[in-house]
């Protein structure tokens, strides 16, 4: 009668799908952590989903026998039976440390009305009942784990389950005499349900709330190029003040996926409890998206003149070049320019107390467009050296960043094939190009962001961010 509290649980693993994780748990990318208030939410909202659940319930049937009286043992059926009425007094959700979590539901009433059949011998009445199930309780105690594809599992460790009182009224044929013996069809009810309710609760969580667990996804695609491994690193941990959940965090290329040739750094989170949930985003997730999007040729720019403002002095132009490499106007004369810029090696974040910083390091190809569309031709390549600094923002849903930068470019000639030339001379025009080009599309991806691994139609308020060593720290409350 009581085969959906699990619908708690479901919320609470949604909400949380590091203190210390177990001996040899690689470090996670990713760690949601959900808090007694949080727990709270969860409690609130699988009991609303509970009661929903209930309204739409059939019921098995219940059969047996029993005598009475003269009319001796008489086998009987209740059938068709749904819920009338359901009344939730108390409902708890608690943390077990060290193995999961306590669903608690206390004093709740049940109405429930179907249709009765009673037979004996060749003779069979029928009619229809009202049940009323007064004072039920039920304790169900959770061990929350880890499967291999790296989705939550939940088994049922314990479950107890007890009723006061149950009522039945009897309406049909000759029902006036099953009614005389209501109290003996009382009490034989009464075992049969406290018997179901935890056999029902364990084939729930078999039958609908472990498959459902196998079907959760473990990765998200971001775009045409990424997405993201969510799945569980490690098995939830369970302290007195909170549910610690770590997840790999790692992102992979859409078609196609190597081995990260880094660790995850490992994470300490603070103890703190005051939101409902928290994040720590590990520097680690950053890395292995720079990682993709560098591999997918995505942080290559070119630069053409269609880039460069009218009103600016030096087009990408020969003849603008004239006072800082004479030779390569002499040697290509009113032709137009092409810059191509991308990293040595796909960039990556360091996260220390308040800051997040790169240090790239960019290859700068130049290019001459011979006439008649006969082609380009390789004129010099440049290294570009600079220390950029990150803003990190967090909104309802997503982590998403700003590029800053902290110094100017310093350039290094790497190889030319028009003969040397003073390269410092050409940091001024390098500095305009990237802050008006490059870092503006760096920006607009860097704006798209990261997701939460919220569940759907979740979203975040009362943000409190922090960034640490090694990740970001944000907590929240839920919507």
């Amino acid at each position: 009668m009581m085969a959906r509290p699990y619908y708690m649980v479901v919320a609470l693993l949604l909400l949380a799908e590091f203190t210390r994780f177990e001996e040899g748990t690689p470090n996670p990318g990713f760690v949601a952590r959900i808090t007694g208030k949080g727990l709270e939410y969860a409690r609130q909202y699988g009991e609303a989903t509970l009661k929903n659940e209930l309204s739409t319930t059939k019921m098995h049937d219940l059969s047996g026998s029993y005598g009475i009286g003269w009319l001796g043992s008489v086998n009987y059926v209740f059938s068709g039976m749904r819920i009338h009425r359901f009344l939730l007094q108390d409902s708890q959700l608690s943390l077990h440390p060290g193995q999961g979590i306590k669903a608690s539901l206390f004093d709740n009433y049940v109405s429930v009305g179907g249709n009765w059949k009673v037979e004996k011998s060749f003779i069979t009445l029928h009619g229809t009942f009202d049940l009323s199930v007064d004072s039920i309780s039920i304790l169900v105690s959770l061990n929350l784990g880890k499967d291999q594809s790296g989705r939550p599992t939940v088994s049922v460790i314990h479950c107890h389950n007890s009723i006061s009182q149950v009522s039945v009224e009897i309406s049909g044929h000759i029902s006036w005499i099953l009614n005389l013996f209501h109290e003996r069809i009382e009490n034989n009810v009464k075992p049969i349900l406290e018997q179901k309710i935890c056999e029902m609760v364990r084939k729930s969580a078999i039958s609908r709330l472990e498959p459902y667990l196998r079907t959760l996804p473990v990765t998200l695609m971001i775009d045409q190029i990424a997405g993201i491994d969510y799945s569980l690193v490690g098995a939830p941990q369970v302290t007195s003040q909170g549910l610690d959940t770590p997840f790999k965090g790692e992102f992979f290329g859409r078609n196609w996926n190597t081995s990260v040739p880094f660790d995850a750094p490992p994470i300490t989170l603070p103890q703190k409890h005051d939101h409902m949930i928290y994040f720590a985003v590990s520097e680690y997730a950053f890395n292995t998206a720079s990682r993709v999007y560098y591999q997918a040729g995505q942080m290559k720019f070119t630069i053409q003149n269609k880039h460069i403002p009218l009103d600016f002095p030096i087009q990408l132009h020969t003849s603008s070049f004239w006072a800082i490499i004479p030779q390569l106007a002499m040697l290509y004369p009113n032709m137009d320019l092409e810059l191509e810029t991308s990293p040595e090696s796909a960039p990556f974040l360091t996260f220390t107390p308040g800051n997040v910083t790169f240090m790239p390091v960019m290859d700068i190809q130049a290019f001459v467009l011979l006439p008649n569309s006969a082609g380009r031709k390789s004129l010099f390549q440049i290294r570009a050296s600079t220390n950029i600094s990150i803003t990190i923002n967090v909104n309802s849903t997503r982590i998403t960043g700003l590029l800053t930068t902290g110094s100017e470019l310093k350039l290094e000639l790497k190889h030319s094939n028009i003969g040397f030339f003073n390269v410092n001379l050409m940091e001024s025009i390098f500095n305009y190009y990237a802050l008006h080009t490059v870092y503006p599309s760096l920006n607009a991806k860097l704006e798209e962001g990261i997701p939460l691994p919220l569940p759907r139609d979740t979203y975040l308020n009362s943000l409190e961010f922090q960034i640490h060593e090694n990740f970001l720290f944000l907590g929240a409350n839920v919507d």
